[in-house]
């Protein structure tokens, strides 16, 4: 089973697209990489351009289990912090956040497929979820109440317990 959330999810999509053959289930938890609106309309947030407090506020359910003080951590983390963002809006800058040809080929993931999304995340909303869900024949959509982009960080426990009726219904 491959599991990838957010931009990880989007490279697990990728991988998928190419071949499925060693992997009996894929999750993806609030994926991005695809665009389901028109040219001109935003189905990412823009990430990188608001202010922390605004990014906390789309990105959580409840914003102050996003905070993070940065002056307590140490300088080993904080490089690879930034070592991550850095490769983040590298490789998903342009066009932001989506590769353009992705979409048209997700009808390849032909193993059973389950997309999980926080009810309240909106850096990529549960339309947007409803896009992926469209685009790959055997996905299934959940929706995690109480979450935001990160529902495995914010609902652990429903979010395990997702994974583990997934995999037991596909065994």
């Amino acid at each position: 089973m491959l599991v990838g959330a957010c931009f990880g999810g989007w490279i697990a999509a990728e991988m998928m697209v190419r071949s499925t053959t060693r992997f009996s289930n894929l999750v993806l938890v609030d994926p991005l990489g695809i665009k389901i609106s028109g040219r001109e309309e935003r189905d990412i947030a823009d990430m990188h351009g608001l202010p922390r407090a605004e990014y906390l506020g789309l990105a959580w359910a409840d914003p102050a289990k996003g905070e993070v003080d940065f002056t307590n951590l140490p300088e080993s983390e904080l490089a690879a912090i930034v070592r991550g963002r850095e490769a983040f809006a590298l490789y998903g800058w342009k066009p932001y956040m989506h590769n353009p040809r992705l979409k048209r080929w997700l009808h390849r993931i032909e193993i059973p497929t389950l997309l999980l999304w926080g009810a309240e995340d909106r850096i990529v909303t549960p339309a947007y979820g409803e896009g992926w869900r469209h685009a790959i024949p055997r996905a299934r959509l959940e929706i995690i109440p109480r979450a935001g982009h990160f529902p495995h960080w914010e609902q652990p426990e429903a979010f395990v317990e997702r994974i583990r009726a997934f995999v037991d219904k596909a065994s």
